[in-house]
């Protein structure tokens, strides 16, 4: 008979020989995976039972037994001189599965390591990077992908580090190897994706000094200065400091300076990498989707060059992907602003507004270098700014304004440059290029999304529950990230097992957090810039339970005329906490409603 195949770096497959075997359900797959791991040695039954569920049902030892003998049927048996052997045997310890060593993926996995750990001991490290390449392709998604149990989950949550590890060793051969330029897109979507991991951002940071974007390596040592200071509480690793040292100097240092390149791969050096680009842009999001259109009209608008600084502004509500826009489309302008790319996040720290005086500051210290002498008085930084850009080739990203005076102090006096603004409110009165308002995405994108962050499609058997969460959370893409993080952190549970717990209604707002992301935040940022009056005005309505109303209603409501009334619903459309579909009519975007509904009655006074 022929041997059997394992499949664990992805959904649990087997095949006997050609043929791929029907492994029954998903708790059937867990004792089957849980033998697997066990590598040949006895499983007992209360062994398997606390492998399949974390609270066993009545008659588990029963359902165990079941599960072993369809196991059996499902593997068959092979001839041994006179006797029929079963690869699955039972024993006086339970259960164990008779395999060669290589039966399974993750067993080839392991040997290919220890093969690609031979070769870089022995100075190999080309050899090695293939081994490890070979390695990496033997995933097929998510391992053990919808095996239920605490056995499966653990043994996910091992592989996908490896397979971190196994990604990170490569893009270090690389660098070995002189291919940093190669490593650089690789190295931007693992920092993105794991945004607390050193590592991966030490060697982009290695990779962008080899490449002559030495303010880019330092922007990003900020970046994950800022990152570990506000999620973990502490500063980078010693190892990081010293390399943002070395590369401050200039001083290349051990793995540092520029590798020579390997042969069949010229240098690619242009004129703008030796020198460095200015270059401070959050790093772009590898599961950007949709705003296509508005990505498209961005670009035209601000590439097309004019007699005057070219602005964009793109407002909307918070939390509908303002900043991941603008972002997004800074990247996509890079190669049209070669003398760099700047970034300032205007929004408030702790309740404040960020001081003009310290973006100004930091515009200046970034394009005069950090030996520039910064005039106390603001009339003459924006002067000095305004002198530091002129005759040069600079995009400008400005997120969060809170007003159009606050923009006014950043706009450079150069043609050449460009700025694009994100902002809650409409910023009227601030002359603009384009303006683009941003709404939350139909259904179907939002979905889509969703199965972008989470990295596979959506099944069909999902499809219902996620149309359901869609509806409810009105589609905002940061509520549609926090639902794909909370699913992420149980990779390989349907859709449905993760999220189907969350209804509308009060306990979905405080529900929709995650891993530093905040819809509740999100929204009471735009909340704690509104006035008394606004404040009140915003909440009345969904306090009377009218998701939707007109001027007349909130007149009652409000106990005002007309004109105030209109001035203060405008007011709210304006800053993004309502919308209006139609003229004296307003409405609540769905998570808006909830927090104006649950929060603290006291404003309303």
């Amino acid at each position: 008979m022929e041997p059997l195949r394992f499949s664990l770096l992805g959904p649990l497959r087997a095949w006997r020989g050609p043929t791929e075997l029907s492994l029954g359900s998903p708790q059937q797959q867990a004792v089957l995976a849980a033998l697997l791991l066990r590598r040949g040695r006895h499983a007992t039954t209360d062994e398997l039972i606390a492998a399949v569920w974390a609270s066993p049902p009545t008659g588990a030892a029963s359902v165990v037994r079941t599960y072993i003998s369809k196991l059996r049927r499902v593997l068959g048996t092979r001839w041994d001189r006179t006797r029929s052997v079963s690869a699955l045997r039972s024993g006086p310890g339970g259960y164990a599965l008779s395999l060669p060593a290589d039966a399974s993926d993750a067993a080839l996995l392991e040997k290919e390591m220890a093969e690609a750990r031979r070769h870089r001991d022995g100075g190999r490290s080309d050899e090695a990077r293939g081994v490890l390449l070979r390695a990496l392709g033997r995933w097929s998604g998510s391992p053990l992908a919808g095996v239920p149990g605490p056995v499966a989950e653990a043994e996910r949550e091992r592989l996908v580090e490896l397979r971190l590890t196994l990604e990170i060793s490569v893009l270090s051969l690389d660098l070995e190897l002189g291919q940093h330029r190669q490593a650089v897109p690789e190295l931007f979507r693992l920092t993105a994706a794991h945004p607390l991991r050193e590592e991966p951002r030490r060697l982009l940071m290695t990779a962008l000094f080899r490449c002559g974007r030495r303010a880019e390596a330092l922007a990003l040592y900020e970046e994950t200065r800022r990152i570990l200071a506000s999620e973990l509480g502490v500063a980078p690793a010693a190892s990081l400091r010293r390399l943002r040292d070395r590369i401050m100097a200039g001083e290349p240092g051990p793995g540092l300076g520029a590798a020579k390149e390997p042969a069949g791969h010229p240098s690619t050096d242009t004129a703008q990498e030796r020198q460095g680009s200015l270059a401070t842009l959050p790093t772009d999001l590898p599961d950007f989707t949709g705003r296509a259109a508005e990505t498209d009209e961005l670009v035209a608008a601000l590439s097309a060059g004019s007699a005057a600084t070219g602005v964009a502004v793109v407002s909307g509500m918070g939390g509908v992907g303002k900043t991941s826009l603008a972002v997004h489309a800074a990247h996509r302008l890079a190669s049209s602003f070669p003398d760099g790319q700047l970034y300032a996040d205007l929004g408030t720290r702790d309740d404040q507004p960020v001081a003009l005086d310290d973006i100004l500051s930091c515009f200046l210290q970034t394009l005069g270098g950090q030996d520039i002498v910064v005039p106390h008085d603001r009339v003459e930084r924006a002067a000095l700014f305004r002198t530091l850009v002129a005759g040069r080739r600079v995009l400008f990203v400005l997120d969060d304004a809170s007003d159009a005076a606050q923009v006014r102090q950043l706009l450079p006096g150069s043609a050449l440059c460009a700025v694009l603004v994100t902002s809650r409110t409409r910023l009227s009165s601030l002359s603009a290029t384009v303006r683009i308002a941003l709404d939350a995405p139909p259904p179907d994108e939002a979905m889509e999304m969703f199965a972008r962050m989470i990295g596979s499609p959506i099944r069909d058997a999902d499809a219902l529950v996620l149309g359901r969460l869609v509806e409810v959370t009105g589609g905002l893409p940061l509520a549609i990230r926090v639902l794909a993080s909370r699913h992420a952190a149980r990779a390989g549970w349907p859709v449905a097992q993760t999220l189907g717990g969350l209804r509308g209604g009060p306990h979905l707002l405080p529900a929709l957090r995650a891993e530093g992301l905040s819809v509740a935040d999100s929204i009471q940022a735009g909340f704690g810039r509104l006035d008394k009056d606004q404040a009140r005005a915003f909440l009345l309505p969904a306090r009377a339970g009218m998701r939707d109303f007109t001027t007349t209603e909130a007149m009652t409501l409000l106990d005002a005329e007309r004109r105030e009334v209109r001035r203060l619903m405008d007011s709210l459309v304006d800053a993004g906490m309502l919308t209006s579909a139609a003229r004296e009519r307003y409405g609540y975007h769905a998570l808006f409603f909830a927090f104006a509904r649950g929060h603290d009655r006291g404003h309303t006074d």
